[in-house]
């Protein structure tokens, strides 16, 4: 018997849309899911689908799609669009007359590449042939209001489109004969198997070390971090990530809750069910920072309040020469009644409703303001307007999962996981604060307790080592940013490789953040690492960071990569990161013969897109 193939689940149908997102913290996944809900108001079926859960050839069956998408990392697809973004390019289907698309593009600013995956799924239905019925709509960090938007304006034209109902009917027919001589489909990509664990469904870990690793007199707190994976079968490579879900401080808990005059017990919605108020703040909603879309949520509370008015009630004069009373005034309540040589003041300006205007529209303002308060803050400005437990928690951004560069080989201790994490905090309006995933993991994950801790591994597909082992690597990797090239020195260093390693690291001082440096000087000894440059910013009477080195060592570090190297680099993307981008574009630029276009073009062209040898992780 020959082949038959089966119907797909995706399979167009009458008034039917696919809504596909690919999501690595699940923001377009709940955009999907929202737009999928708006349907029902437009007579329309939404199918919202992962789009690692369907082939790319299911796409030639539809009639509506949308794609919500976020970019990953240095302009990447997020992990589970991945397969579906390498099956689109691989040939497997030529055209897609007759399908109606639009994209949302979930991205942040300031990344190079913003927005990129979702720039490149909507050139792609365009290339193909598909109608775009609604321009691409990029959103930055604050993307709830212009996802609603485009949920709004998108559905309805997707509702407008006419059904060509025979095209349907053929081709959900079982129109292929039992006996037919049918080959099955060749799939570009072949699926990897899914971890069972995920955001949605982590895994209890806990800690087996925790300590700081800086030196004496340091002003940072650094520490590092192993997680034990137990009987979880998670596998991770080199250059991954761990995914940490954390949960807020309890006394920031309780504190948001005796500024609400809340009890605790109280049941709001959240969107995983109904919750008692203390389980939503501690474990289902950002509660260390304000957010925008809660402050502006409360412009009907804030402009609905009663004007304030003053008004003069009374007045006595006397003499301060004998005390003969000169005045004794007193209000009738009457309009324009006040004293002799006075004018009414009116009505006065509402000092919360006059603050949310300011911040509703001056963007600055309004940034500022999120960034150093939280909700305890916030009430203190807006809590005379009252609060009920479900208005408290309406706008408030979900507790989203915190990724840290994973800093050790599975080969190195297998079953555990380390992390280099440096700790936040700091003192604003008067209230020492924390880091909200870094205070969990300092403050309140303890070794000795046995402290659970939900986790989850976040695969990398671009910041890999290079396959041949025999390729050199520079990394640059200063603070934090040292992780992923622990990593990566153990695995080169435990396979053999032969090709050479240089890494560039540096920090405040060498004696207070100096991390692993015992490994570090053991590698050199043993020649793993072949070159290591430290800059120290605070040490000496000039500031020296890692690009500094990088210009002095510029023919060398253009011999290595124009040797077929590999360039990473880690870490801040505000500042380091685009300062070592530029000094490896002037390097390539003065040792490698070019202008300083052409070194661009080489660079952020050649080496990232193309060939792939400059790879970032950068946060």
């Amino acid at each position: 018997m020959g082949f038959v193939p089966a119907v797909s689940d995706t399979m167009a149908k009458p008034r039917s849309i696919l809504i596909l997102y690919g999501s690595q913290s699940g923001n377009s996944e709940e955009l999907a899911e929202q737009a999928g809900k708006a349907c029902s108001n437009h007579d329309l079926i939404a199918d919202v689908k992962s789009m690692e859960d369907v082939q790319i050839t299911d796409l030639q069956s539809q009639k509506r799609v949308l794609v919500c998408c976020s970019t990953w990392g240095d302009g990447e697809q997020p992990d589970n669009a991945e397969d579906l973004w390498e099956a689109a390019n691989s040939g497997a289907i030529s055209s897609l007359s007759g399908l109606n698309f639009s994209v949302l593009a979930l991205g942040d600013t300031s990344y190079d590449l913003f927005c990129e995956s979702g720039k490149e799924w909507d050139a792609w239905f365009e290339k193909m042939g598909a109608s775009r019925v609604h321009q691409r709509v990029d959103c930055d960090v604050d993307y709830e209001q212009p996802a609603a938007e485009w949920i709004a304006a998108v559905i309805p034209k997707m509702a407008e489109i006419e059904d060509d109902v025979s095209e349907i009917e053929d081709n959900s027919s079982e129109s292929v004969a039992p006996e037919a001589n049918i080959e099955p489909p060749k799939e570009a990509v072949t699926k990897k198997d899914k971890s069972q664990w995920s955001a949605k469904n982590p895994y209890s870990s806990h800690l087996t070390e925790n300590y700081v690793l800086n030196g004496d007199g340091s002003g940072k707190e650094t520490r590092h971090i192993v997680f034990d994976l137990g009987d979880s079968g998670m596998e991770y490579k080199a250059g991954d990530a761990l995914g940490v879900i954390p949960s807020c401080p309890p006394e920031l808990v309780q504190e948001l809750l005796d500024a609400s005059n809340l009890n605790g017990d109280e049941i709001v919605e959240t969107h995983q069910g109904e919750k008692t108020i203390t389980e939503a703040l501690s474990n289902h909603y950002e509660i260390h920072r304000v957010s925008k879309k809660w402050i502006l949520n409360l412009e009907e509370r804030v402009a609905s309040e009663k004007p304030l008015e003053i008004k003069i009630s009374s007045r006595k004069r006397v003499s301060t020469k004998d005390g003969e009373l000169i005045e004794d005034w007193t209000s009738s309540d009457e309009a324009g009644d006040s004293p002799d040589g006075y004018q009414e003041i009116g009505v006065a300006l509402n000092p919360a409703e006059t603050l949310w205007r300011d911040l509703s529209e001056n963007s600055e303002s309004m940034e500022d303001y999120q960034w150093s308060r939280d909700y305890v803050d916030a009430l203190q400005d807006f809590g005379h307007l009252g609060f009920t437990a479900q208005q408290l928690v309406n706008g408030m951004d979900r507790l989203k999962p915190r990724l840290y560069s994973i800093a050790s080989s599975p080969d190195f201790e297998p079953g555990k996981v380390h992390l280099t994490v440096g700790i936040v905090r700091y003192n604003h309006h008067d209230r020492d604060r924390t880091g909200l995933a870094t205070g969990y993991l300092a403050d309140r994950c303890s070794v000795y307790y046995k402290s659970k801790i939900d986790v989850f591994m976040s695969p990398t597909r671009s910041f890999v080592l290079p396959e041949d082992g025999s390729k050199d690597c520079i990394m640059v990797g200063p603070g934090t940013g040292i992780a992923p090239f622990r990593a990566f020195l153990q695995q080169r260093d435990l396979n053999g490789d032969t090709g050479r390693n240089w890494l560039f690291f540096g920090d405040w001082t060498e004696e207070g953040e100096y991390y692993y440096k015992e490994e570090m000087e053991s590698w050199k000894e043993r020649g793993v690492l072949d070159k290591h440059d430290l800059a120290w910013s605070r040490q000496g009477s000039e500031k020296v960071y890692v690009q500094h080195l990088m210009k002095k060592n510029g023919e060398e570090i253009w011999n290595w990569i124009d040797g077929g190297g590999y360039f990473y680099v880690c870490g801040d993307k505000n500042y380091m990161a685009k300062d070592v981008h530029s000094t490896l574009i002037e390097i390539c630029s003065e040792f490698g013969g070019m202008t300083s276009d052409e070194a661009k073009d080489f660079v952020e062209t050649k080496l990232m897109k193309t060939e792939k040898r400059y790879l970032r992780d950068v946060y």
